[in-house]
């Protein structure tokens, strides 16, 4: 992680090109994406890993893997931004409104994503009982779960959208899509299915056998 960090603070600076941008945006995501597919699915890699590590050591080999590629993921969005300055068509826009509509998003897309991981806990955050395959805390409705479905994919990924804007770049908003898009994919085709049959059919079962 701290060479990641040195790589994005020295070395990214040094090729603000948007095909660069693409590429990297491209490659952490499939390690991203692909990876979380990979391990977490039903009867994925997580399965192999737990009998070759034991629970608690394949999972801290797993969450050490994934802060890696969480981290490569943000700044692969943000250096699209950063890569293609202008290529939006709000240049004519107030910088005022602009940087109103910023922050706004950036507070709403970041607080939503904090106070969603502090409500669930960091273990659930990392999907830690996917990667076991079981329940291994109540089904949280409570703070921005009160209102919202899915808090986390939706609002608290807007700050993508924040420093797209914030930047002027076509290319952010369109990438922050896809990269949100790819994330409810992984939502809609394995995790819902785990939460439904972890957390509400076994509900469903204790109040249809009352």
């Amino acid at each position: 992680m701290a060479g990641s960090i040195l790589v994005s603070v020295f070395i990214l600076p040094r090729y603000l090109l948007v095909n660069y941008a693409i590429i990297y945006f491209i490659c952490s995501t499939i390690v991203y994406i692909g990876f979380i597919f990979l391990v977490l699915s039903e009867r994925g890699l997580r399965l192999k890993l737990i009998e070759k590590f034991g629970e608690e050591n394949a999972y801290l080999y797993y969450e050490g893997f994934l802060a890696f590629a969480f981290f490569h993921n943000g700044a692969s969005l943000t250096f699209i931004s950063q890569s293609s300055v202008g290529s939006g068509f709000w240049n004519d826009v107030s910088f005022i409104i602009i940087i109103t509509i910023v922050a706004i998003l950036f507070v709403a897309g970041l607080g939503i994503k904090i106070w969603s991981a502090y409500v669930v806990g960091i273990p659930i955050y990392y999907w830690k009982d996917m990667f076991l395959g079981r329940k291994i805390s109540d089904f949280i409705v409570a703070g921005p779960y009160k209102y919202f479905n899915n808090p986390m994919y939706g609002i608290g990924q807007v700050q993508v959208y924040a420093i797209a804007i914030y930047y002027n770049s076509i290319y952010g908003l369109i990438f922050g899509a896809v990269n949100q898009l790819l994330v409810f994919l992984f939502y809609f085709t394995a995790e819902k299915q785990f939460i439904y049959r972890t957390y509400i059919q076994p509900v469903k079962k204790v109040i249809g056998n009352q």
